[in-house]
């Protein structure tokens, strides 16, 4: 599809500074949270600052639904020579994702008071690590993508070490370990991209590797920033920290982690794999689908492995992100159409089910997944499982069904070897996700519930927000067709990488700008 096909590339100016309000809202609330404020003020911050978040993510996806890029330059230094805060349809979408799990990982942990974390604080970090994450989604160069993982690790690394139990220290010294290596590849690739390219901003990347055409140095550089967002992302095998890491977490940190933090390394793999290195993809689209392949199966037969809630759940994480390189590997536009929509599933889908797991294991007092006969008693988070465990597996009528469909028939229609191979995976994984959820329910919910067994009470706030992830689940199926519609467009402009690079740079060519004037003294 030509540029002009998709639209035309807009560069709204007026709208610039939406670019920059999703990262400092965040980060302000974070500072304020610093103060020692009562409880209940900390807890009002936290929601208004989330809240604020999502309706500037919101304001960002209405100004791009357009096509138009949005650039907000810091200190009025053009791109690519200043630094440049860029959003199109997929930033904005995946800012939008983020906020919408911000918003819910915060009201879990308003409804569940947590005395000694939150003496350490426990609700700025938080707001430090969803500054982090936008700051990913809405940074215009690969630099300062460097910048936006350490923002967001630091706060991750506190939040996955805060409480020093046994489990967390030694889970979050593999995710501090294997998160470190990835960083100090990823600045060492900087400079050999600045070395070998001139420029770290994207869309000067995308001019600059297409003025060179097909290079075996180009596409070196490529495999390995594949290397560091493929750990970022958790593929096999560079995920083996993630099973571990997130049940070892607080409740509502781990959802938010779950959801959204594999899904920035993804992000990241779309953004230069559809943008910057599109001259000889072949290389990147095979390793991407054999990656996405054993990842798919390796995430599908630790699910079925596992008996305990946030075990079986953490490897469904990684088997969702193989479905999303297996789409990146496939390359054609319906592909990236499937994967954009089924990254809106993922992260809503496991945000619910990380939500479900907090309210199972309070009201059953165990890890364990074998408490039989808990609908009795929650019958409404029963169905609230099933809906999302018929979503995860890829059943109808579900947005998962709607999601792994496209990406199964985008499969078959490249048609090559490797991609019928990723098929068979992403069917086998699929059979065996069902197994391993229909064992979870059969063993948490179905039969006599013992009578030696308590059950504990769950406060309501707690419940509320499982049920409301899980609305917004059963939203996806309601409207597929919007959900599909945007990831169209998105694909579409992602097909067309000339278009955000037009936005980014401007029609004319690179020219470094003369120092500002100062008027002379009379």
């Amino acid at each position: 599809m030509s540029a002009e096909a998709a639209g035309p590339v807009l560069s709204w100016a007026p709208l610039a500074w939406l670019t920059l309000a999703p990262i400092l809202t965040p980060l302000g609330f974070g500072l304020l949270l610093l103060w020692a404020w009562p409880r209940r003020v900390q807890v009002g911050l936290a929601l208004a600052g989330t809240l604020a978040t999502l309706a500037f993510a919101a304001g960002l996806l209405w100004a791009t639904s357009g096509g138009a890029v949005l650039v907000g330059a810091l200190g009025g230094w053009p791109a690519p020579f200043g630094i440049v805060m860029t959003a199109d349809r997929l930033s904005a979408w995946m800012s939008v994702l983020a906020a919408v799990s911000a918003v819910l990982a915060t009201w879990q942990a308003a409804a569940d008071p947590d005395p000694v974390r939150e003496k350490h604080h426990l609700f700025p970090l938080m707001q430090f690590l969803f500054a982090g994450v936008q700051l990913s989604f809405l940074t215009g160069d690969l630099f300062n993508l460097f910048v936006a993982f350490e923002v967001m690790l630091v706060a991750s690394y506190a939040l996955a070490v805060l409480g020093s139990t046994r489990e967390q220290l030694r889970e979050g010294f593999r995710y501090i370990v294997m998160n470190l290596a990835a960083s100090a590849l990823l600045v060492v690739t900087c400079g050999l991209t600045y070395g070998v390219l001139g420029t770290l901003n994207f869309a000067h990347l995308a001019q600059r590797s297409a003025e060179l055409g097909p290079n075996a140095t180009v596409t070196s550089v490529g495999v390995l920033l594949l290397v560091v967002f493929a750990a970022k992302g958790a593929l096999f095998p560079l995920g083996f920290w993630l099973p571990g890491t997130y049940p070892a977490l607080p409740p509502a940190v781990g959802t938010f982690f779950a959801a959204v933090l594999t899904k920035v390394g993804i992000y990241a793999l779309i953004r230069v794999f559809t943008t910057v290195f599109t001259q000889e993809p072949g290389l990147t689209s095979a390793l991407l689908l054999g990656l996405g392949s054993v990842t798919m199966l390796y995430g599908a037969f630790g699910m079925a492995s596992q008996r305990e809630w946030r075990r079986i759940l953490s490897f469904a994480v990684v088997s969702s992100v193989g479905y999303l390189a297996f789409g990146l590997g496939l390359g054609t536009p319906e592909a990236v159409r499937a994967s954009v929509a089924y990254l809106a599933v993922s992260v809503l889908v496991t945000t619910a089910l990380f939500a479900i797991a907090t309210v199972a294991e309070r009201a059953s007092g165990t890890r364990l997944v074998r408490a039989r006969g808990m609908i009795d008693f929650l019958p409404l988070l029963a169905g609230c499982f099933l809906l999302c465990a018929l979503t995860v597996a890829g059943l109808p009528p579900s947005g998962g069904f709607l999601a792994k469909y496209a990406l199964v028939r985008a499969g078959l229609g490249q048609g090559s070897a490797l991609a019928l191979v990723a098929v068979g995976s992403a069917l086998l994984s699929s059979l065996i996700t069902l197994y391993a959820m229909l064992n979870v329910w059969r063993g948490f919910f179905w039969g006599k519930h013992p009578t030696w067994m308590p059950v504990y009470r769950v406060p309501r706030p707690l419940r509320v927000a499982a049920y409301a992830a899980t609305a917004l689940v059963a939203g996806l199926t309601l409207f597929a067709g919007p959900l599909f519609a945007q990831a169209e467009a998105t694909a579409a402009e992602l097909s067309t990488p000339e278009r955000y690079i037009r936005g980014v740079l401007g029609d004319g060519p690179v020219v470094i700008p003369l120092p500002p004037t100062t008027p002379e003294a009379p």
